[in-house]
């Protein structure tokens, strides 16, 4: 009778923790989700807060040792990317806490908001609220551009601080023009009397992931931007629109995507798919950068991606392109001319 009465017991207690468990499990996921909601109720930046006012900030910044915050594809208007935002936005004002480097500013590489539409730009806005740093940005594809111009300013420009100079540039189309090439050179020159020079763009000039759609290590314009960098010693070109991080360098320059800002991610987190924002420290006549990966709200890790890197490792455990027979069609080149001569050379 006493060792039954035992088993009961045991059983009672392990019940009991059980349900100790599972209810702090979902107030902790609860919890995670109440930044999103002071986030809905803020007012965000005025208009007059754009790219013009921000570059005016750092006119009287002085010395040769200073650190900047780079990151994109943020996608505001959408609650998952929001959630993801605010918390990389909480990480980043944290990085001046030492005081040992001054934080100079933060530089994102378009995509600000989801799909252009106003609601999101000012959704867009509020994040530039939470940021305590002055906030300057590149124009993405999804951002509709007369709305970029009226809630952001100028799409393409320069601006120096301290010893680099940075160039901002309009690449969200895909193919840059033979005006907008001329402008860059010219820029280029002009950047020639800094120590270091700094690109700012949304598309990559290569392939950060090679197994999706976005293919431009084929495209003239990427090799022809890629060679002029080179040819200017420019230091690093930021860039998103995949979204994830991917660090690559041609010909001496180092090529960085950084489209984790917050929008929803499909590449695995082992080949570069995690929330991040990229912080840049010059000192002198060097550069350094770090990687700050940050995770996801608990709710949203929960919801989105445990499930994603779940459909990831099954499918490389039972390889379904085997199952279906998927891998047997031969696929023809999005790109032809590849091997003509004319297909590389520009006037």
């Amino acid at each position: 009778m006493k060792k039954h009465n035992v088993k009961k017991h045991k059983k009672r207690n392990r019940i009991k923790w059980r349900r100790m468990i599972i209810t702090l499990f979902v107030i902790a996921v609860v919890y995670s989700f109440l930044p999103i909601i002071p986030f809905w109720l803020i007012d965000g930046a005025p208009a007059s807060d754009n790219n013009k006012a921000n570059v005016k900030k750092l006119a009287n910044n002085e010395g040769v040792y200073f650190s900047f915050i780079v990151f994109g594809d943020n996608h505001a208007g959408l609650v998952f990317n929001d959630a993801a935002t605010v918390k990389e936005v909480w990480h980043m004002n944290r990085e001046d806490r030492f005081r040992k480097v001054p934080i100079d500013f933060v530089l994102s590489v378009g995509d600000v908001a989801l799909d252009g539409t106003r609601k999101q730009y000012e959704a867009s806005k509020k994040v530039q609220k939470l940021i305590k740093y002055p906030f300057i940005t590149a124009i993405g594809n999804h951002d509709e551009r007369d709305l970029f111009e009226e809630f952001y300013g100028e799409k393409e420009f320069t601006f120096s601080n301290r010893n680099s100079y940075f160039i901002v540039f309009d690449n969200e189309d895909g193919q840059p023009s033979e005006e907008q090439f001329a402008w860059l050179e010219d820029k280029l020159k002009e950047g020639q009397e800094y120590g270091h020079i700094f690109i700012a763009m949304h598309k990559p000039p290569f392939d950060p992931y090679q197994q999706e759609w976005y293919n431009e290590d084929n495209s003239p314009w990427a090799y022809r931007f890629r060679k002029l960098c080179a040819e200017y010693n420019v230091d690093i070109v930021f860039t998103g629109h995949k979204h994830m991080f991917k660090a690559e360098e041609f010909d001496g320059v180092t090529n960085i995507v950084t489209g984790g800002g917050g929008m929803l991610l499909e590449i695995p987190e082992s080949e570069g798919g995690y929330h991040h924002y990229v912080r840049v420290m010059v000192n002198n006549d060097y550069v350094t950068y770090e990687v700050r990966k940050v995770s996801p709200p608990l709710w949203e890790f929960v919801t989105y991606y445990m499930w994603k890197e779940m459909i990831y490792w099954f499918r490389n455990l039972y390889g379904t392109g085997y199952i279906f027979k998927r891998n047997t069609i031969m696929q023809p080149l999005r790109e032809t001319k590849l091997n003509d001569k004319e297909y590389w050379l520009w006037e």
